[in-house]
């Protein structure tokens, strides 16, 4: 993999997209920014995914492989990437035709080992706005105080991210894990707590973000809440034990410190998660989850 002036890859892992793959692939194809490649794993599809794919031969790159999962897909993406930062982007979503451009006119001001990320617009199945979606602006933060909000559980967007290349040459790769769900977050939490890698927000959407029934991230999220935790400890163990319990001191006060408010938000979720039959939990839960995340 070799890094190529100001490149950007864009890499799009599909399985069965057919409904939104056309329109996603357009939004990439008519950024501002034309430095990019647009790297399309077909992960075993077998509706008619492919064949959109075909249709634009001329313009991206296509591997088509057998399903081997989310993960798999990724990496294939990553070793095939010629690109200095990476883009993984969803087949559901749109970007904002300046979307890569403002995402690397930031990265150039900022160091190297950095991730950014943005706000996001929430749309429906057909398209239309549900809602803006504002993260919390963490970007006075040293990569310390950041990292205790990950192991709180601060979650970012992935389709909105730009993330350097570099990051993979030093070996913080992604995880084939039992829940292909919390691929990102495992990224994110290795590359903060093991890489010392510093993120910043871009307080502006550059993303419009679908949710749908379909949608993996919303199916069974209560194992996916519950694989969290392992995923925490795992890395956890990585750390010496001065470092590893300098960080559960302060995870502990900042919990501590929390307001009310946020408080009960976070008991209301934990009720959720253990009282009620899964059926009936998972759009509550997807509110719960992502209220929290937006008043953290």
């Amino acid at each position: 993999m070799h890094s190529l002036n100001d490149k950007v890859s864009v890499i799009m892992p599909i399985y069965n997209s057919e409904k939104f793959l056309k329109d996603s692939i357009n939004s990439v194809l008519h950024q501002t920014y034309q430095n990019l490649e647009i790297i399309v794993i077909d992960d075993g599809s077998t509706d008619n995914s492919l064949k959109i794919l075909q249709k634009y031969s001329d313009k991206i790159t296509v591997i088509h492989q057998e399903n081997k999962g989310l993960a798999d897909a990724l990496n294939v993406g990553i070793k095939n990437m010629n690109g200095k930062w990476f883009k993984w982007f969803s087949p559901d979503d749109i970007l904002y035709s300046d979307a890569i451009e403002i995402l690397v006119n930031e990265a150039k001001k900022l160091p190297e080992n950095t991730i950014i990320y943005s706000n996001w617009e929430l749309i429906d199945n057909v398209g239309k706005k549900i809602r803006d979606f504002f993260e919390s602006n963490y970007n006075e933060l040293n990569i310390f105080e950041y990292n205790v909000r990950l192991l709180d559980g601060q979650q970012i967007n992935v389709n909105t991210t730009l993330i350097p290349a570099s990051l993979f040459e030093k070996g913080c790769l992604i995880q084939n894990l039992e829940d292909p769900v919390a691929i990102d977050y495992d990224f994110f939490l290795r590359a903060g707590m093991l890489y010392d890698t510093k993120f910043y927000l871009i307080s502006k959407s550059l993303v419009q973000y679908r949710i749908h029934s379909l949608q993996l991230s919303h199916k069974n999220i209560i194992k996916t809440l519950s694989y969290l935790l392992k995923i925490r400890k795992n890395i956890m163990s990585k750390l010496d034990d001065a470092d590893k319990k300098h960080y559960l001191q302060h995870l502990s006060l900042y919990k501590k410190n929390k307001s009310i408010s946020k408080k009960t938000l976070e008991f209301g979720l934990k009720l959720t998660q253990n009282f009620l039959p899964n059926e009936i939990t998972d759009k509550l839960l997807v509110f719960y989850v992502n209220y929290i995340r937006n008043n953290r």
